[in-house]
């Protein structure tokens, strides 16, 4: 799994957090959760700014 926090675009200042399911066996990544950043992964936004 493989989360991803980050602007949908490039005219706004909000955030998104993006869940993905990512497989080593060739089949393709499946996003099963999008929406905008909330507190659970806002504070994991905060504590690791650099990535």
């Amino acid at each position: 799994m493989r989360l991803i926090i980050g602007h949908p675009h490039a005219q706004t200042d909000r955030e998104i957090e993006v869940l993905v399911n990512v497989y080593d066996d060739g089949r393709e990544a499946r996003v099963f959760h999008a929406m905008e950043l909330g507190p659970k992964f806002r504070r994991y936004r905060e504590e690791n700014s650099n990535g």
